[in-house]
């Protein structure tokens, strides 16, 4: 039950990441942060999608050592999507920052 947890939650990150990219390319000022994230995510989510439908035994497969290099070669193209994602994360909040210098300053104080 947990294995089978794990296999569906990791394509539902991967579209949570690629909702998100897609929504940054629309209102970022950043766009080079949010087209990583965006790529990013294509990445992973195809990863885990072919690994999901195409490799994984649910019922009576026998591993072999073809399915083991199969299997890492899904993991680190999923591990590189993630990597991706969270350099567009990085290029994303720096270029915010460049943009809006006084961002950290910036307080609400209550006037009375």
């Amino acid at each position: 039950m947990i294995d089978n947890a794990g296999l569906l939650i990791r394509p539902v990150v991967a579209l949570i990441f690629l909702l998100g990219g897609v929504l940054l390319l629309r209102r970022s000022g950043s766009r080079w942060g949010a087209l990583c994230i965006t790529a990013g995510a294509v990445l992973f989510l195809g990863a885990e999608l072919y690994g999901v439908f195409t490799l994984r035994p649910f019922v009576g497969r026998f591993f072999d050592e073809a399915w083991r290099q199969q299997i890492a070669t899904v993991d680190v193209a999923a591990t590189l999507g993630l990597l991706l994602c969270a350099v567009g994360l990085v290029m994303h909040t720096s270029g915010n920052s460049r943009q809006r210098p006084d961002a950290a300053l910036m307080t609400h104080r209550n006037p009375s």
